[in-house]
């Protein structure tokens, strides 16, 4: 997915200038991107939260969550664990040493209510894991991991 793609580039993009502030400042935190809220003319609702842990970008993420997704960014915070079917641990590399999930959820009754399919919906482990492994999504790999 191209949108996923920039918007875990861009954060390594800015990853050397964060990783260097937080080398001066030396806090790092967790951030989430729940695509799930996502509303906008570009935001379009999608079946997962993306989790951005132990980085010194949080405030970077969660502004692109809001800025390029129109979704709620949860600022030293991770994803809700409530109706996760599973996740993608992703292979790439940042900057500052952090790690990136996107964990998939149960959005059955969120389609409902807004009477539409979500962009990444899916309903089983093994929808989950084809995610993981469809290196179209994720260029550089992802693993599956429970929640």
């Amino acid at each position: 997915m191209v949108i996923l793609v920039m918007a875990t580039a861009s954060c390594r993009a800015g990853g050397w200038v964060a990783s260097v502030v937080g080398d001066v400042v030396g806090s790092k935190g967790d951030v989430a991107c729940d695509r799930r809220f996502a509303d906008g003319p570009d935001g379009d609702p999608a079946g997962f939260c993306q989790e951005v842990i132990d980085t010194v970008a949080v405030s970077q993420v969660g502004d692109d969550c809001v800025d390029r997704h129109h979704a709620r960014s949860l600022e030293n915070s991770k994803c809700p664990r409530e109706g996760i079917i599973g996740g993608c641990k992703l292979s790439m590399t940042n900057d500052d040493g952090s790690e990136v999930y996107d964990w998939y959820y149960d959005v059955s009754d969120l389609e409902r209510a807004k009477n539409t399919e979500f962009e990444s919906s899916v309903k089983t482990v093994d929808e989950v894991k084809a995610k993981c492994a469809d290196r179209s999504r994720y260029e550089e790999g992802a693993e599956f991991v429970e929640p």
